[in-house]
């Protein structure tokens, strides 16, 4: 049963990664690609790049292909977790939202570091529960509660949109994401959501 579940473990967590990779394609052709290819029509072009108008326009795409191209690294890999830690990565990841989501963070007690395996996927875990929100849940808040004791680690993220049944809604690929770390960590988690009722996903990972 133990090789089993490792089997399924493995088999989710390849699925994520191939999901990921088709975000991250389809996020190089759309928003950068087809913006280059632009750029490089109005640049060798000798009446557009005299035109101020066009400089102008390429002028604005810059900053946006720079902060895609900065997007797509971090989703590659979050590499802040390394240099800074889990705590003041979120803090980095919620400073960037939109103003429109106000997004609240809370620990309660010392959060003791963990191997930068297991960071990783909760940084994921929280990223994805994040874009879900601001695509579909049509929310104002958005809060984060982390609680890190001597026997457990526990993880709750909430909203204040407009929710969903979760008896009768197919589960999305971000759920499936997600649900496919917390297997690949140990965690058990509950959701908690209904239609007009926001949603909460509640972890806890007993500590061995």
């Amino acid at each position: 049963m133990e090789l089993a579940h490792q089997k399924e473990i493995a088999s989710q967590f390849s699925l994520v990664q191939e999901n990921e990779r088709k975000q991250i394609a389809k996020l190089l052709h759309d928003e950068i690609g087809n913006k280059l290819n632009i750029m490089f029509l109005w640049v060798t072009n000798e009446e557009a790049w005299s035109d101020e108008r066009s400089r102008s326009i390429i002028a604005e795409l810059m900053p946006k292909l720079i902060e895609t191209t900065r997007n797509l690294s971090h989703s590659l890999y979050p590499s802040s977790l390394e240099n800074f830690g889990l705590i003041l990565s979120l803090e980095d990841l919620i400073a960037h939202v939109d103003g429109q989501l106000n997004v609240l963070i809370n620990i309660t007690g010392l959060y003791i570091p963990r191997d930068i395996a297991f960071e990783v996927q909760i940084y994921r875990i929280i990223q994805e529960f994040l874009t879900n929100v601001i695509k579909h849940a049509q929310a104002s808040h958005m809060w984060i509660q982390l609680r890190d004791t001597d026997f457990y680690f526990s993880l709750v993220l909430s909203d204040n949109g407009i929710g969903f049944d979760s008896r009768g809604i197919e589960k999305g690929m971000g759920i499936n994401n997600m649900e496919s770390r917390l297997n690949s960590i140990q965690a058990r988690w509950k959701w908690k959501t209904k239609a007009d009722g926001g949603t909460r996903l509640l972890v806890l990972i007993p500590k061995k």
